[in-house]
């Protein structure tokens, strides 16, 4: 990546879409936001949800890197077991955004006590090469952001 986020900049944009994103989701309903656009994809709903995994997942990640030895090693999950194991599709959507909410002001905050750089803290992914911290929250951000443009959402 060319023009990574700092962490700072990663996390000043994640609370940004914790402001936006409720408004831009309140005039959808519940069947608009259940709706599958197809056989086998997620529905708006569990496209949030997708985001409440993988922040729940990164999360973890995040207070990993801080308290235990580096480089701290990306264990990858099986996403869509997860959506389907989570039950999102009958969650209501106030209980997946709370969820979202709350998960993503802990990433937020768990940023904002890490140093800007990250000094020489790495992720481990599966392939053994590794990964810097701020990059890695800059992947974060950009994956959700992946995904609110999947939802219609700019």
């Amino acid at each position: 990546m060319t023009n990574a986020m700092t962490l700072r900049e990663a996390e000043a944009r994640l609370r940004g879409w914790m402001r936006e994103l409720p408004p831009l989701l309140a005039d959808r309903s519940e069947e608009e936001l259940k709706a599958r656009p197809g056989p086998g994809k997620w529905s708006q709903l569990e496209i949030l949800g997708h985001l409440c995994d993988s922040a729940l997942h990164n999360l973890m990640r995040f207070v990993r890197i801080r308290i235990e030895p580096r480089p701290q090693p990306l264990t990858p999950y099986a996403q869509d077991d997860w959506v389907s194991g989570q039950r999102y599709q009958a969650a209501s959507y106030d209980d997946v955004l709370s969820l979202w909410l709350a998960l993503n002001a802990r990433i937020a905050d768990v940023w904002a006590g890490l140093p800007e750089g990250g000094g020489a803290w790495t992720f481990l992914r599966p392939d053994g090469t590794t990964v810097a911290l701020e990059l890695w929250a800059d992947d974060y951000v950009l994956h959700l952001e992946h995904h609110l443009r999947a939802m219609k959402i700019d």
